[in-house]
């Protein structure tokens, strides 16, 4: 089995995986045993964890950890538990990841941004470029070219970082949760302030990143694929066409793949 650990600016995700042939070849996305995501801020369930190992009665192969979250991943590796599960591989160098980043400062994009790439890669058609619209704390709007190099993006403030943004730096608007923008589709004209405030930011989201999308398409020389991850990706799936792939997990996906990586070297 494998232990991947995810994390992000508002969450920690944790997904457990078995070995799989074709996933060590490339042929195809890890599938999940099981998965959980936590607050950032809330205890780590490692005994919840330590029954899905049990269940399964096989061995922790490998442990990796991964994410953008400096404090969130030490509260991971103090909070280590004892247990005969391998001790974490640490994600901190973007060199040794199977993929090539075409930006001018490697080190400084964000390993989340990578990890989705590289599981995108799997899915991704020969010579055709892609972009990936990861919905989080942030949003980040992403291409991969058509031979499967990170070439940057776009980030931008997500759902929740705009609606906690307008709820602190005002003195009335509320905060907006996530939850209830996907209740329904807000309608654009909010006759309240409440409805207005769904409206300018599930509009105004989806807006910006269809902007980005068509923008960043007509750099490439072909149509890409369009791919969304993230949270709250399901808020943006409905409203971007039949075309778009839906795949909730990619980063969690990719330390499974980066794992087997560094294994095999």
């Amino acid at each position: 089995m494998i232990i991947t650990i995810d994390v992000g600016n508002s969450r920690i995700k944790i997904g457990l995986f078995e070995k799989n042939g074709d996933v060590v070849a490339g042929r195809k996305l890890p599938e999940f045993i099981r998965s959980m995501a936590i607050e950032v801020d809330e205890a780590i369930p490692w005994d919840v964890l330590a029954n899905w190992t049990k269940d399964r009665r096989g061995t922790v192969k490998f442990v990796v950890l991964g994410g953008v979250n400096p404090r969130g991943r030490d509260k991971v590796l103090d909070g280590w538990p004892s247990t005969d599960w391998p001790s974490p591989i640490v994600l901190d160098n973007p060199f040794v990841l199977p993929i090539r980043i075409n930006v001018d400062s490697p080190r400084t994009v964000g390993v989340d941004r990578l990890l989705n790439a590289i599981a995108a890669n799997v899915v991704r058609p020969a010579d055709k470029p892609m972009i990936i619209v990861d919905s989080g704390t942030a949003t980040t709007v992403d291409v991969v070219s058509q031979d499967g190099a990170f070439e940057g993006g776009a980030i931008l403030p997500g759902f929740q970082l705009g609606s906690r943004s307008l709820h602190l730096y005002t003195a009335l608007l509320p905060r907006i949760s996530n939850e209830e923008l996907a209740r329904r589709t807000p309608r654009p004209l909010g006759k309240n302030t409440r409805d207005a405030l769904r409206s300018g930011l599930f509009w105004g989201q989806l807006g910006a990143v269809k902007e980005l999308v068509q923008n960043l398409s007509r750099e490439l020389p072909s149509t890409p694929v369009l791919v969304v991850t993230g949270g709250a990706g399901r808020l943006l799936v409905p409203q971007l066409g039949p075309e778009v792939l839906h795949l909730p997990y990619l980063a969690l996906q990719g330390l499974v793949i980066v794992g087997h990586h560094l294994a095999s070297r």
